[in-house]
């Protein structure tokens, strides 16, 4: 699979010339990739240099380690995984707030629902109708639902066409995931749900200032709710 080195390379060498593999030959997500032995062994390296390498990689959000009989190192696209981790050590050491991170979404998502609404495909649009049959057939589980509402602003972000735009929404809706977790509420969800498909119809006829003004109902209805819950 690789081209053996003529000599012994560090580990963030290894690990920046596998990530290149993997973007340049447009690998799929959840590809396996070969073992670690295999992998010294293609480059001429030892394994503690692959190990580390891959650990950096997984760092990154490259590529993901399975233990295990079906264990394995596969592909990854997790590249928001730094910044989450980032955001996660300020949380937990009280550099930032959740106030903090409203402020962010305030002022750069109306940006993405701009975009998604000028930049929706066909493709989109049905990814945002089965997103909705898939949410309804589990309309009484607040765990599900919840994580369909994130879903959908994760495809909001894509929609955009700019990677940047999704990675930030992936890292910030994740620490905001682990918040809203431990506050679940099946009607509060339900609510969200139906804000999101009326937005969703907003952006699929490419009614920017109605998907706007429905991005801040959802904002607003989802910080009211967190912040009684505190």
């Amino acid at each position: 699979m690789f081209e053996p080195f003529k000599k012994r390379r560090y580990s963030e060498q290894i690990a920046s010339l596998i990530q290149k593999k993997i973007i340049k030959e447009d690998i799929l997500v959840g590809s396996k990739l070969p073992t670690e032995r295999q992998l010294a062994e293609d480059l001429n390296v030892s394994r503690a240099v692959v190990r580390e390498a891959l650990r950096i990689l997984d760092s990154l959000g490259h590529v993901q380690i399975k233990k295990g009989p079906k264990g394995g190192i596969y592909v990854s696209n997790v590249y928001h995984k730094p910044i989450s981790v980032s955001l996660k050590t300020l949380a937990d050491n009280g550099q930032i707030t959740i106030d903090d991170i409203w402020d962010v979404r305030l002022n750069f998502e109306p940006y993405i629902i701009m975009k998604a609404a000028k930049n929706a495909k066909k493709e989109d649009i049905i990814k945002l109708t089965s997103l909705f049959k898939d949410a309804e057939m589990h309309f009484d589980d607040p765990v599900y639902l919840k994580n369909k509402n994130i879903e959908f602003h994760v495809i909001l972000a894509n929609m955009s066409g700019n990677p940047i735009l999704s990675i930030f929404t992936k890292a910030l809706l994740e620490i905001l995931a682990e918040v809203a977790f431990n506050f679940l509420d099946l009607t509060f969800e339900q609510n969200l749900f139906n804000i999101h498909k009326e937005l969703a119809d907003a952006i699929s006829k490419r009614k920017i200032k109605e998907a706007k003004r429905l991005f801040y109902k959802d904002i607003d209805f989802l910080k009211n709710h967190l912040q009684k819950a505190f």
